[in-house]
Parts: structure tokens; C-alpha cells; sequence
């Protein structure tokens, strides 16, 4: 679901509206669906402190005949669209590139949602910068997850664990043999790296979005004595890293122990604790603690010993990718408790 604005003016040129739009930082940019011949598309997106969720697209388009009719003026009008899940600086946004337009050309607009010359309601923004930014990485992380699970194939031989053939038989040897070959579990190992890399991108980007934003943890990093490498330092002055990177990767987010030490160290959250809990995953109930270690181990051997488990089943995959939803559902729930904010929520 989107939210669309239509705004029709009384007098703009092609230019003259490319200009606004260019004005307010919109940039140029494709657009997949179908519109009249000569229409300019354009897109803006805030990144900075992750007050953007969406964005806002814009097209230019010449009016149709009825248009014409309906809003007599000039001969283009101005669709701006963000999505119904932006957020409030996205929809801020939006209405004010209307708002600024009407002041400029005159003329009237539609919202979809809201009706002629009504502007989306504002309402305040409940997020932090901190909620805003695990909001964002959680979406994108979960969004993965989910299309792993949809797209793992069935395995050739799904019911063999149940059909349990004589071994020594024909029809077991011809079932082991078959299994060697079968792709689908070659690739259910090599999919629980994916696993890991999942729980590590999000522990490890939210350790520097908490460091970025704690002011006690600001303060802390310039008391600390650090040793930044010549690469780093030129990387740093360019932009293209943080000194929260160069905190982060002081810790490997793959290890229990490190990741515990980041957090505990900087903002006194006791992972481990969080952890020791017993949490239902597929029909098992086990402590989160040790499922975790046995998801690292895993995928160590696949990484570095090309160890692969020919019993290790979709449903055992699927199970695995559960627990990495389960592990940073609780480690958000904690976040908000600890801050008062809401993150999943606003």
C-alpha cells in the first residue's frame, strides 16, 4: 500500500517543477511502471540519523485529456508516492513538497487517502534515532530470513528418514547413494553460513548504532587510548568509515564471549543472561545459550572443514532459521525495555 499526492498547477513548466523538486534533493532516478511519454522521474531518500524508511518518488507527467478538463491550467502534473509503511519524516516530507508547490504554481491536489487538498496527518515520531535504526535493520534482516525459508527447495528424497530402508538392502544402498548426489541437502549446509552471517550483521550493526547515539558511550570512546591503523585513519577522513567501525571490529560478532563483551563492556547488557533462556523452537524448547553455540559450530564446519551433515533436513533448516529470528526478537524486546522506546512499534 502506498500514499499517493497528485498535484495539479496552474502554471509551472516541465523546468520549472524539475527545479522544486531538485531544490528539495530529490534526484533522478528509473521508474518500472507506465506512464505517459516524457515523464521525469525523481527520488529522495534521508539518511542521515535513519529518518527515512521509504523515501518519496516523484514523477512529472503530462495530463491526460480528462485531467485537463477536471484542473484547467498548466499541461503537466506532479504524483509524488511514498509507502504506507514511511515514516513520519517521509510523509513530513512528501506533504511539504506539496505544500511548497501549491505556494509556487498554485492549483490543487489529491491525496488517495485523504481526499481534495488534504494533507496526510502528522503525528509525532516516538523513535529515537537508536529505534529508528534497529527498526531499519531488523526489517531488512528479518526480510531475508523470511525469503531463505521460502525459497529452500524439498529435498529428492524427502521421506527417507521416515521410510528407514534396510541399509544393507537394495533399496538402502540405492537411497544412500541417492542421497550423495541429491543438491538440495548440499545446499541446506550451505545455507546455515547464511544463518551466522544473519546473527552477526545485526549484532555487530546494532552494537555501532547504540554506540553511535549513547552519549555515556561517546564519552567513553574519547577517554579510550586507541590504536587506529594509517588505512583506517585515511578511510575515516574520507568518510567511508566510522570510529564505531573501527570499535566494532575489535569484536567478532561470531563468537558468544565477544559478542557479550561488546555489549556488557559498552552498555552493560548482560547478553549471556539473555540467553540462558529456554525459548520454543520447531517442537523443541531449547536453551537459547546452547542452540546458539551448536549454530556456530555447524557452520564452522561447512566454512572450514567442508563438513557436510547429509541428515540435516529442510525442517532442521528452517528450525535454524527460527532460532536467529527468536535470538534477535528478544535481544529488541530487551533494547526497548531498557530504553523506554519503542522500536518494533511505534
Amino acid at each position: 500500500m502506498s500514499i499517493e499526492i497528485i498535484f495539479y498547477p496552474k502554471i509551472a513548466t516541465k523546468d520549472d517543477l524539475k527545479r522544486h523538486l531538485v531544490n528539495l534533493g530529490f534526484q533522478p532516478c528509473e521508474n518500472l511502471m507506465s506512464w505517459p511519454e516524457g515523464s521525469l522521474h525523481f527520488s529522495w531518500f534521508e539518511e542521515e540519523d535513519y529518518k527515512s524508511f521509504d523515501g518519496v518518488e516523484a514523477t512529472i507527467f503530462p495530463k491526460s485529456a480528462k485531467e485537463n478538463l477536471n484542473y484547467p491550467g498548466s499541461s503537466l502534473a506532479l504524483h509524488t508516492r511514498t509507502r504506507a509503511s514511511a515514516s513520519v519524516w517521509d510523509r513530513l516530507f512528501q506533504n511539504s513538497v506539496i505544500k511548497t508547490a501549491r505556494t509556487k504554481f498554485r492549483g490543487d491536489f489529491i491525496n488517495d487517502w485523504h481526499g481534495r487538498n488534504r494533507y496526510t496527518p502528522e503525528y509525532p515520531d516516538k523513535r529515537d534515532e537508536v529505534a529508528r535504526g534497529i527498526f531499519l535493520l531488523y526489517e531488512g534482516v528479518i526480510h531475508n530470513i523470511r525469503a531463505v525459508k521460502a525459497s529452500i527447495p524439498d529435498a529428492l528424497l524427502k521421506d527417507f528418514k521416515n521410510s528407514n530402508p534396510d541399509p544393507h538392502s537394495e533399496a538402502g544402498k540405492m537411497s544412500d547413494f541417492l542421497r550423495t548426489i541429491d543438491p538440495s541437502l548440499i545446499l541446506y549446509n550451505a545455507l546455515v553460513p547464511f544463518v551466522v552471517t544473519v546473527i552477526e550483521c545485526f549484532f555487530k550493526e546494532s552494537f555501532k548504532i547504540l554506540l553511535k547515539y549513547d552519549k555515556q558511550a561517546q564519552e567513553r570512546i574519547l577517554d579510550q587510548n586507541l590504536k587506529v591503523e594509517i588505512k583506517d585513519v585515511i578511510a575515516i577522513s574520507k568518510k567511508q568509515m566510522s570510529l564505531e567501525d573501527v570499535i566494532a571490529d575489535k569484536y567478532s560478532f561470531q563468537r558468544i564471549s565477544s559478542i557479550h563483551s561488546a555489549f556488557h563492556e559498552w552498555f552493560k547488557i548482560d547478553f549471556r543472561g539473555l540467553i540462558k533462556k529456554r525459548k520454543k523452537i520447531g517442537k523443541s524448547i531449547p536453551v537459547l545459550e546452547n542452540r546458539l553455540e551448536e549454530v556456530i559450530s555447524f557452520r564452522h564446519g561447512v566454512i572450514h572443514g567442508l563438513r557436510v551433515n547429509l541428515d540435516f533436513s529442510k525442517e532442521e533448516l528452517k528450525e535454524m532459521l527460527q532460532f536467529a529470528t527468536v535470538l534477535i526478537d528478544i535481544f529488541v524486546k530487551e533494547i526497548e525495555r531498557r530504553r523506554g522506546i519503542p522500536i518494533l512499534k511505534d
